[in-house]
């Protein structure tokens, strides 16, 4: 009979491989259609589980290297992955979670003794994971937070954030992302009520920061369509409209839906288009269940004719996503430089096609969640010095709720996941700190166009 547990950390080994190895994004692997189908058979329970050590594998990379090389005699053969994996996964236990070090190890040896390719290394295993266990202690001993949290960001990352934004603050977003991430909402109305209700901080605007226990669909105001989960950077591109009352709007790439829902509850007219049949139905069911109304098109924008222009377009495009790494450690694990210059110029081309959506006078915005200037301010200093029909139209920070640091000099937005270290109540005028794990916002860029009124 397989030992308990042992089939929770082989999937958890697995799911790390696809990452790493394969290059696959955690949500999709975990999405139980789609993922390993041995962690598709696990439990619920166990399913967590296994995600946590995943979890905890990715955002811990760097200290579980550096542990695994001051214990090993000589590095493993490269091809040797399932021995690699499996000893992140363990080493993801005795080192951070609250699972006993002998379990951990001789589950870790298990693993590798039922797959025959692996076999010979079960002894290694034991006897490195055995060493780690009893030194554990001494490992990070002569390590500050800030070097903790350096070795836990991927060189290639840490390269192009030293590069944009200098080594000082590399580390603040370093330490940052050592957080374990909050759940920030949008609500309907009264953010100050949801605020107490939820056990939660009201940030600016309609957001409101959540650090609760618990299913969310059974959170207090669920059910009615009082809020909807959306972190406080992302709301910020729908403000930059201003007043939406009455206009017509285009949400482009809307799914999941959280900026389409804050068009139409600011009452816009709104069409949403998304190309994934999936993820228009997400969005769908997340309108009904917020009672709001969008006109909903499958449909690739690079090859979708409206029949009529819109005073406001929004588009929120596909990026490299470094800009959400608290929540989703895997992003700089599975993602490349060589991306990143991909993705800008796919962006270039979706503004020039967007800004043909937009009415003579009307309003472009475009967003994303990378931190990496290249997938921002560069792309829309170039849009800027090619396309004659579009002009930027500055932000100041009274149009973002006072928040000036998020402003740079090119009048677009960029936050950082180490910006609002101290967010408040909007209705108290003392800015008293508070938790830690309360700060920061997902990196996240938004730039204001428009477009020339025909003569």
């Amino acid at each position: 009979m397989s030992k308990p547990g042992l089939a929770t950390r082989i999937a958890a080994a697995i799911v790390l491989t696809r990452v790493i190895d394969d290059q696959r994004s955690l949500d999709g692997l975990i999405d139980t259609r789609h993922g390993p189908s041995q962690y598709r058979a696990l439990s619920d329970a166990d399913k967590s589980l296994a995600r946590a050590i995943v979890t905890v594998s990715l955002r811990r990379r760097g200290e579980i290297e550096l542990a695994l090389n001051k214990v090993l005699d000589r590095k493993p053969p490269k091809n040797a992955r399932q021995l690699i994996h499996t000893l992140h996964v363990a080493a993801a236990q005795i080192l951070f979670l609250d699972v006993p070090d002998s379990a951990a190890v001789d589950l870790a040896v298990a693993a590798l003794s039922n797959d025959k390719r692996s076999t010979r290394f079960a002894g290694l295993a034991n006897a490195v994971l055995r060493r780690m266990s009893r030194e554990k202690s001494e490992i990070f001993g002569d390590k500050t937070d800030s070097d903790i949290a350096l070795l836990n960001m991927s060189p290639w990352l840490a390269k192009r954030v030293r590069k944009d934004y200098g080594r000082e603050r590399m580390t603040a977003i370093a330490r940052q992302h050592m957080l374990e991430p909050v759940i920030d909402l949008t609500v309907r109305s009264d953010p100050k009520k949801w605020a107490q209700e939820l056990g939660g901080l009201r940030l600016f605007g309609n957001s409101v920061r959540v650090r609760r226990e618990g299913k969310i669909e059974a959170w207090p105001g669920f059910d009615e369509g009082a809020w909807w989960v959306q972190d406080a950077a992302a709301s910020l591109p729908v403000h930059l409209f201003g007043e939406v009352d009455g206009k017509t709007a285009l949400d482009l790439c809307a799914a999941p839906g959280g900026k389409t829902a804050q068009l139409a509850a600011g009452g816009a007219q709104v069409t949403a288009l998304e190309a994934s049949q999936p993820r228009l139905e997400r969005l769908n069911t997340n309108l009904q269940r917020l009672q709001l109304k969008a006109t909903c098109i499958q449909a690739d924008m690079m090859a979708w004719q409206p029949d009529h222009l819109f005073d406001l377009v929004l588009l929120d495009a596909p990026c490299s996503s470094t800009g959400t790494i608290r929540r989703h450690p895997d992003v700089q694990w599975n993602k490349s430089p060589d991306v990143i210059d991909d993705l800008a110029k796919l962006q270039r081309e979706m503004i020039e096609q967007a800004a043909q959506f937009v009415k003579p006078g009307g309003t472009l915005v475009f967003s994303n969640c990378s931190l990496d200037r290249a997938e921002g301010e560069s792309v829309v200093a170039d849009i800027l010095a090619t396309n004659t029909e579009l002009q930027s139209k500055p932000i100041n920070p009274a149009e973002c709720f006072d928040l000036s640091e998020i402003i740079n000099r090119q009048g677009t937005v960029r936050t950082l996941p180490c910006h609002l270290q101290f967010p408040t109540s909007r209705d108290d005028e003392n800015i008293e700190p508070v938790d830690q794990s309360m700060t920061g916002l997902d990196g996240f860029f938004c730039a204001r166009l428009t477009r020339s009124v025909q003569n």
